[in-house]
Formats: C-alpha cells, sequence, structure tokens
C-alpha cells in the first residue's frame, strides 16, 4: 500500500533531516544539588501545600471568635388576606396577602470565644509539627543527594586511575617489545602485560557502569526529567575536619535536629488537648443583637422591633463523656512525653554511631594514603630497575597493580570519608554538604 503523497513528502523530509544534536550535560555543584533536591522536591511540595491548607484552616477558626452578622428576609404569596370586621364595620386587615419579613442578627460568643482559641492554638500545634516534618525529609534528601554525587565522583575517580593504569601498562609493552626484538625478553613478558591491561579495562567498564547508575539516581532526587546528563563538579579534595568531638554533637543534635521540635510539637498538641477537652465543661455564652422588619402583618403589628440579650446553652449531664475526653487527652499527651524522652536516646545512639563511623573513616583516609605513597614509590624504584635491566617484567608489574590498588583504596577512602563525615553532619542536625 502506498503512503499518500503528503505523507510520503513528510517521511522523506525527516529521514533527510539532520540529526537532532543531543542535549548538552548539565553541569551541576554539589550544594546546587543538595538545593534543588531540598527545594524541588514532589514530596517536599506536596507537605508544603498540606501546611498551607492547615493555616487557613485555623484562619477559619479563629474567624469564628469575631461578631457573625446574619440575613434573612422572606416575602410570601398568601391566597388571600385577613381582613378584621367588627359588626359589619371593616377596621382592616391582619395579614396582608403579601408578607415580607427582614431579620438582621449580629452573634457574639463570649465563652466560646474561649473554646475557639484554644482549637485554634491546637491546630496551631499540628502544623508547627508538619513543619519539624519537612525538615526531617528535608535532611533526609540532602544526604542522600550528597550520597549518590560523591558516589558518582568516586566511580569517575577509580575509572580515571584505571585509565591512567592502562597508560603505564601500555608504556611497559612497548618497553619490552623493544627488549624482546633485541632478544633480552621473551613473547610471554608481553603476554602478562596484555592480560593484566585487559583486566584493568574491565575496571574502567565497571566504574563507568557504576558511574553512570548514581547519576541516573541522582537526577531523579533532584526532579530532574529522565534522561537528564550531568557533568559533577569535582568537591574540594582537602578533607574536612570532623568539626565535633563525641559529645559536642551529641549536644548539638539535641538542639538542632527538627525531630526535637517534632516531639516537642506532639507534647504541645497534648497539652492543648487537654485544655480543649476541659473548656466543654463552660457554660456557651453568646451575645445576641436582632432587628426584625415585617411588611403585610396588618394595621396592628409592629412593623420594627429589636433586641439585645444573652444566650446561654449548657449540658448540664452528659453520663461521664466530658471526662472521658478529658482522661484521653491526657493519655495522649503522656504518650508524647515519653516520646520525647525515646527521642534524646534514639538521637545520642544516633549520632555516637556516625561520629564513629567518620572518625574511623578518617583513620582509614590517613592509612591509605600513607600505602599510596609508598606503592608509588616502590614503583618508581622497580621502573628504575627495569630500565636499567635489573627487574624483570613481573616485578614492574606488580609494582603497578600495587600502585592502581593504594591509589583505588586512597580514592574511596577519601569520598568514604567524606559521605561518613556528611552523615555526621546529618545526625546533628546541618545540612549536607553547606
Amino acid at each position: 500500500m502506498k503512503l499518500p503523497a503528503t505523507l510520503a513528502l513528510v517521511s522523506a523530509g525527516l529521514l533527510a533531516a539532520p540529526a537532532i544534536a543531543t542535549a548538552e550535560p548539565r553541569t551541576i555543584t554539589l550544594p546546587e544539588a543538595i538545593s534543588l533536591a531540598t527545594e524541588g522536591n514532589i514530596q517536599i511540595e506536596l507537605a508544603e501545600e498540606e501546611i498551607h491548607s492547615a493555616e487557613q484552616e485555623i484562619k477559619g477558626t479563629r474567624s469564628h471568635q469575631l461578631p457573625q452578622l446574619q440575613l434573612r428576609a422572606n416575602v410570601l404569596l398568601w391566597n388571600d388576606d385577613i381582613p378584621i370586621e367588627f359588626n359589619g364595620v371593616s377596621l382592616g386587615v391582619a395579614r396582608e396577602q403579601v408578607t415580607g419579613s427582614l431579620d438582621v442578627i449580629v452573634a457574639q460568643p463570649l465563652t466560646g470565644a474561649v473554646l475557639i482559641g484554644k482549637l485554634a492554638r491546637l491546630q496551631e500545634a499540628g502544623v508547627d509539627y508538619k513543619r519539624a516534618q519537612i525538615d526531617v525529609k528535608k535532611l533526609e534528601l540532602a544526604y542522600q543527594a550528597a550520597q549518590l554525587y560523591l558516589g558518582a565522583l568516586q566511580a569517575r575517580q577509580l575509572q580515571d586511575i584505571s585509565r591512567t593504569s592502562i597508560a603505564q601498562i601500555d608504556a611497559a609493552i612497548t618497553r619490552v617489545k623493544a627488549l624482546v626484538a633485541g632478544g633480552l625478553l621473551d613473547d610471554v613478558d608481553v603476554l602478562r602485560l596484555e592480560a593484566s591491561r585487559e583486566e584493568v579495562r574491565q575496571r574502567v567498564l565497571d566504574a563507568e557502569v557504576a558511574a553512570e547508575q548514581a547519576e541516573r539516581a541522582l537526577a531523579l532526587v533532584l526532579g530532574l526529567p529522565d534522561g537528564t546528563d550531568l557533568e559533577l563538579v569535582e568537591v574540594d579534595p582537602t578533607p574536612p575536619p570532623l568539626g565535633w568531638t563525641e559529645d559536642d554533637a551529641v549536644a548539638e543534635a539535641k538542639k538542632r535536629r527538627p525531630e526535637v521540635r517534632a516531639a516537642d510539637a506532639l507534647i504541645t498538641q497534648g497539652t492543648r488537648g487537654v485544655d480543649v477537652a476541659k473548656a466543654y465543661y463552660i457554660p456557651e455564652v453568646n451575645l445576641i443583637a436582632a432587628y426584625t422588619h415585617t411588611e403585610g402583618q396588618g394595621e396592628f403589628a409592629t412593623k420594627d422591633a429589636a433586641y439585645l440579650g444573652l444566650q446561654l446553652q449548657w449540658i448540664a449531664w452528659d453520663w461521664g463523656k466530658r471526662k472521658s475526653d478529658v482522661e484521653r487527652a491526657k493519655s495522649g499527651r503522656r504518650s508524647a512525653e515519653k516520646a520525647r524522652a525515646f527521642v534524646d536516646d534514639q538521637l545520642a545512639l544516633e549520632v555516637r554511631t556516625a561520629w564513629l563511623a567518620a572518625d574511623s573513616a578518617q583513620k582509614s583516609l590517613a592509612v591509605a594514603e600513607s600505602g599510596l605513597k609508598a606503592a608509588e614509590e616502590a614503583y618508581r624504584l622497580q621502573s628504575a630497575r627495569f630500565a636499567q635491566g635489573v627487574a624483570v617484567t613481573t616485578d614492574v608489574l606488580d609494582a603497578e597493580s600495587e600502585v592502581a590498588r593504594s591509589r583505588s583504596l586512597a580514592t574511596i577512602a577519601r569520598y568514604q570519608y567524606l559521605v561518613k563525615w556528611m552523615a555526621l553532619t546529618r545526625a546533628v542536625g546541618a545540612t549536607p554538604g553547606t
């Protein structure tokens, strides 16, 4: 079946059109990544919308403390009017066929305003809890973004180390081939080096896959479109100090962690819930002012009337319901207080664990850097001996492998310390990477 002429032309144009250029990678720094993760995340945006809704509900609650103006009006068409007659003499009408009325009522809650205020403060404590929960999520997202960012950088660094090793092995192969040509070495020495090179090439591929996976996961956390290519900026190579002693970190966490504010907000909610429950014991007293205007009610009806008064309503007996409500609210407050004490213990354990991990990673980094220096010096000496014909290829190959391994270990140790340091920063309550 042939395509219609127009469709055929379009198809031909598409086939002849040049390929669309691939979008440039998006360059992003660690602080920018953390900012995107914490500000543009869909979970944070949804939580902030919930807070906005709750704040509007509080405004609505407080509005009931103010006077309310009510207007009521009606117009009625009756089947007939009602005349007033005495001994055959018409004295007017008691009600016209068409009647109407207008009522204007102003009501101001008195004791009810106290209850409404307590309800609003209870709702405000709930908003405080939600805000603290948002900060908890932001800390978690910041750390997650930092961890993925550093993981991708670590994989790229390992990839570069492996490429450097390949270049060194290629140089060694060139030298060995020259010695083979001169009859000083055998082909087996070349084969050993080539086998080692292929092994390192595999490490390059593995590092490439690890970096791609980390970058794609990072793009997802940052809320970027699927398929976004990222170009990450290397972080400061100087490892930061721990910044806190173990006890100082615990003390700082108890002051800064949003989980503490969330627990305190729950206690406040419990206390205000008790206040609200007790407020229902108070009689409800309202101040009411009303004005009424009527039309069509006959000659003797009062057209305009007004009054000012108090309205009282009180539940004298409810079979213990209010008492049960108060006890239930008190139980909720006690639960919140016990949970608050547990939060302190939980934070202390978390911070101490993070501090010990960071301290251990810092010490491991120093050991790895020292080992790298020794391996580089050993490789330099073996290369010099090989050039002089004193060392064999296996000596150089072993030394080069040890350098590559030491470089990898030092790189891993550096990034692992950065990750552990950022985990400690998060545990203390600060935003990682800032």
